[in-house]
């Protein structure tokens, strides 16, 4: 099963120095041991939320704005995406996670999109 871990950080920590940061090294070996035993399938940082694009529709028509505009104390830092056997075995490896003060980690399951039909 495919999952998700979605990041979220507070809003000062994502603006600053994030703890993944303090502790480099400890995250690098966690993105290594996940990737050595081919459970890790993607994963990135996002820049803040300030840099975001908005994309909304008016009917059909879309409307584009800079930033966002929700007051929000937490932002999304970043994403994992694992691929194991079972929920557990995600839930182990979220808790080990060691960029974790100050942050919340959402697990969801990955809803694959069907398969695409060549014309």
């Amino acid at each position: 099963m495919k999952v998700a871990m979605v990041i979220l950080s507070p809003d000062e920590r994502v603006a600053g120095r994030s703890e993944a940061e303090h502790d480099f090294d400890a995250l690098v070996r966690w993105y290594a041991v996940l990737r050595a035993q081919g459970k890790l399938v993607a994963s990135a940082r996002l820049a803040p939320a300030r840099t975001a694009t908005v994309i909304s529709w008016r009917g059909q028509q879309p409307i584009v704005m800079d930033g966002p505009y929700v007051e929000a104390k937490e932002s999304v830092g970043g994403f994992v995406i694992l691929d194991v056997p079972t929920e557990a075995e995600a839930l182990d490896i979220v808790c080990a996670f060691p960029a974790r003060d100050g942050a919340r980690i959402e697990l969801r399951p990955v809803i694959e999109a069907p398969p695409t039909v060549e014309a």
